[in-house]
């Protein structure tokens, strides 16, 4: 299996590239059609077909690239995945894209999860774990010693829950599904940079926190020991990861 890492423009979403077996890959959350576009030549470089893209949430800076990214693997037919609460969130207000002036192309959905699922994609076996509370569509993806935990959480932090359909009771319920966890996981956050379940067990405040709709992903951190392939210009704050 190879990890890498793309930014979205806008909010500086990590994006995740992840080859499997046979040269067949998955996208999490393809943020904008800039950072599309750096995907594609990531995959291009590695003669990677794209079979899937997994959705963590459904709000403009996850998603805004999804329907460019399908268009140019249309040969391909790669499935998006998301949870069924998000469809609500692709064309409308939810997805928050028109107060940062981002326009979303509509998309449809292949598959609509609930949590719970155990999916096998480009040949690499991945959990879904349901954790609203950003939103009403919050999952994380479990793969192997990885979680791609979206907006859930981040380093020393959580997302915020004074958006549309965020709950504060909710997501910190979510938080505590995470730590229930046996074992120690990287996560691998929709902003900002990778940390580890145990470290996150034992810092991130949300378990002593009253309320805190306002929290947030510290952006533009990067760390290199987490199994991801940075270069010095993405550790710099580039586009490109190798």
């Amino acid at each position: 299996m190879q990890l890498y890492h793309e930014y979205s423009s806008v909010m500086h979403t990590n994006t995740y590239i992840v080859v499997g077996e046979g040269g067949k890959a998955f996208v999490v959350d393809p943020g904008d059609t800039d950072c599309v576009s750096s995907v594609k030549f990531k995959l291009d470089a590695l003669r990677a077909r794209l079979e899937a893209i997994l959705i963590t949430h459904a709000h403009f800076d996850h998603i805004a690239g999804v329907a460019k990214l399908r268009q140019m693997y249309e040969e391909d037919s790669p499935k998006i995945f998301m949870h069924r609460e998000g469809v609500a969130y692709i064309s409308g207000n939810k997805n928050l894209g028109k107060y940062m002036g981002v326009k979303v192309e509509p998309f449809t959905p292949d598959v609509l999860l609930d949590g719970g699922e155990k999916l096998t994609i480009a040949g690499l076996d991945l959990d879904v774990i349901y954790t609203p509370g950003h939103s009403k569509d919050g999952v994380c993806y479990r793969l192997k010693d990885k979680i791609f935990t979206g907006d859930t959480l981040f380093f020393c932090t959580y997302g915020r829950t004074d958006l549309y359909d965020g709950d504060f009771a909710t997501l910190k319920q979510s938080a505590v599904k995470l730590f229930d966890l046996p074992g120690n996981y990287v996560l691998l956050p929709g902003h900002g940079e990778p940390t580890t379940l145990e470290f996150e067990r034992r810092n991130n405040p949300i378990l002593t926190d009253v309320d805190d709709g306002e929290s947030g992903a510290d952006d533009g951190k990067t760390v290199d020991d987490a199994g991801i392939q940075y270069d010095e210009k993405d550790a710099d704050g580039g586009e490109n990861a190798d």
